[in-house]
């Protein structure tokens, strides 16, 4: 029975990997700043996974919430600006850069884990960063083209959200016995009422292209990839060993450099690959090394 568990939860995980794979693609249909990308997809998050709980008659647990609102306010901030981070990446170069520039979050990770939790800094792990950071100069394109503002910006805001993920991670270190799912829905929450101002401030309300695509799109975002892609993904990681989850967690860059190459028609040169096999290789080597525990706790 135990094996059979395993399989579904592992297609569970698949599942989910193959659909944030597709965040990139589809925020090229939704035409709007990225600040309103992130608090459509933040609120309509929070409104399917209350009414998911609501099916399985569950309620947040509101006193781990309370105990916890300082560091789940200080993880919607960074959360606020990984996702515009993000976004502003998708918008500045190729998906495939994006991603894999944002990908490094576990080499972010280290670098934050020696700075604040005087964590020891490896061999394997310095050389883990260096590569990766090696991978960033060839994906980012800057030896091929030169300094392209445009491309330069693009990685440059994939690698900031990349660091800023890797913030929300540490940050969740320090919760104590608050669930996944409870994290996720007031951090979503945090992140739509910190959005909201944001936005209006900045008049991205009346820069946004509202179009029937651009709507459906963001919807989809929110209630397919963010609110039920959360749940499945939590269902799935608390059955399975942090290795495997480590493991399946590398098809969503994969699949999002095929999506840019294939479905989207962006150039992938050779030293993109090169630097995806450097990027995503000192990713998995400091995230899958033995007895390591799993940090990526949460898909973001």
């Amino acid at each position: 029975m135990q094996g059979g568990e395993n399989t579904y939860a592992k297609l569970q995980l698949i599942f989910t990997m193959l659909l944030f794979g597709t965040i990139g693609t589809l925020s090229r249909f939704i035409g709007m700043p990225s600040s309103v990308i992130c608090l459509g997809r933040a609120f309509f998050g929070v409104l399917i996974i209350l009414a998911i709980l609501a099916l399985r008659r569950q309620k947040p647990d509101t006193e781990a919430i309370r105990r916890n609102i300082g560091w789940l306010t200080l993880s919607s901030v960074f959360m606020c600006v990984n996702w515009i981070c993000q976004f502003e990446a998708f918008k500045y170069t190729t998906i495939a850069t994006a991603t894999l520039c944002y990908y490094m979050q576990p080499v972010f990770y280290i670098i934050a884990g020696a700075v604040v939790l005087r964590e020891k800094l490896s061999a394997r792990k310095l050389a883990c960063v260096a590569v990766a950071f090696g991978g960033m100069v060839l994906v980012s394109g800057v030896l091929q083209t030169g300094f392209h503002v445009s491309e330069l910006k693009g990685a440059l805001f994939g690698a900031a959200g990349g660091f800023f993920y890797a913030m929300v991670v540490l940050i969740n270190k320090y919760m104590k016995d608050i669930s996944p799912v409870d994290t996720t829905i007031t951090q979503l929450a945090l992140v739509s009422v910190l959005m909201l101002p944001y936005s209006a401030a900045t008049g991205a309300f009346s820069g946004a292209s509202v179009t029937a695509t651009g709507i459906t799109c963001l919807l989809v975002l929110g209630f397919l990839h963010t609110g039920i892609g959360y749940i499945i993904y939590f269902d799935a990681v608390n059955k399975l060993p942090a290795q495997t989850v480590g493991i399946l967690s590398y098809i969503d860059p994969v699949e999002a450099v095929l999506l840019s190459a294939f479905f989207l028609k962006e150039p992938v040169t050779a030293q993109t690959v090169i630097g995806a096999v450097m990027i995503l290789g000192a990713a998995a080597a400091s995230e899958l090394a033995p007895g390591k525990k799993q940090i990526q706790g949460k898909k973001i």
